[in-house]
């Protein structure tokens, strides 16, 4: 029996999220809030409320800033206290699920029995200009280019997905690390060597000399079948949860075969799941737990 993923396929492998693009460009995750230094936005917004004192009268001058303070001082009391819905948990899965990756038919037959190749990719720019440095838009291009490609086409790539990570260094710059989730260690080679990557590797080769300040760096290694694990409680799909795989449709809608994205997260509350060997398929008797299976 095939285990039921826990969260229903979509037609769409990432559906829009509910976020504004004024929400996604001032988010944690928005290369915005990196282009410069955090004294540096301080002292930019410092300037900005100076010259509002001086053209206007210090209560209409203090105004907004008293208010988007109220604001967010009344948000944070409600809903501590339970008054107004948590957004935080938007998404969020209260309950435990483990990531069990699909096969290549978009089917989870059993826990443990897929292997998976890890690839982080990092860079960051050690240079006061930050993103404006020279050769930061160029590269900011090729990874663009890169992750289209990757996005539009994971059967023949084995590319499951991908999850930007920020780290700050001892200095103070943000390093950005890309982690992507692989089929086979031999998928990241391969597309390391294609035309799209093989561009961009051509173009840092003529140009890494005059770029000292950009930082690169990779790593990769590969897990095989019932090596690995990921559990989840009160967590939005992320890392390996956040991958998709493709599950060819067998049935036509509207005149064309209907194709499923599935998530790879299974209920981990029960049954084999709730232990690790069961997660990676190494209990003796794993059909004995037959509550985590669906027909």
């Amino acid at each position: 029996m095939a285990i039921a993923p826990y969260l229903p396929p979509s037609s769409k492998r990432f559906p829009e999220g509910k976020r504004s693009k004024l929400a996604l460009l001032l988010a944690n995750d928005s290369p915005l809030r990196t282009i410069f230094y955090l004294e540096t936005w301080l002292l930019l917004a410092a300037c900005m409320q100076s010259l509002l004192f001086l053209v206007l009268p210090t209560l209409y001058a203090a105004l907004p800033a008293l208010l988007l303070l109220l604001v967010k001082i009344a948000d944070t009391v409600l809903v501590s206290a339970g008054i107004m819905k948590n957004p935080y948990l938007r998404g969020s899965i209260q309950t435990r699920v483990s990531s069990q990756l699909p096969d290549s038919n978009g089917e989870i037959k059993a826990p443990g029995q897929e292997k998976i190749a890890v690839l982080l990719l990092g860079n960051k720019t050690n240079h006061p200009l930050g993103i404006f440095a020279p050769g930061v838009r160029d590269l900011g291009d090729h990874f663009m280019g890169m992750m289209k490609e990757l996005y539009g086409d994971q059967e023949s790539t084995g590319f499951l997905g991908a999850s930007q990570w920020e780290h700050t260094d001892d200095n103070g710059i943000a390093e950005g690390v890309n982690i992507s989730y692989w089929r086979s260690i031999e998928d990241v080679h391969r597309f390391a060597h294609g035309p799209v990557h093989r561009r961009a590797w051509n173009w840092w080769d003529k140009n890494a000399k005059d770029f000292a300040h950009i930082g690169l760096m990779h790593e990769v290694f590969e897990a095989p079948a019932g090596m690995w694990e990921g559990v989840y409680l009160n967590f939005q799909p992320t890392l390996i949860g956040s991958t998709t795989v493709l599950k060819k449709g067998d049935k036509l809608e509207g005149g064309q075969v209907s194709d499923e994205w599935i998530r790879p997260l299974v209920d981990a509350s029960r049954g084999p799941m709730r232990q690790s060997k069961g997660r990676r398929g190494q209990l003796v008797k794993v059909e004995e737990h037959s509550d985590a299976y669906s027909s």
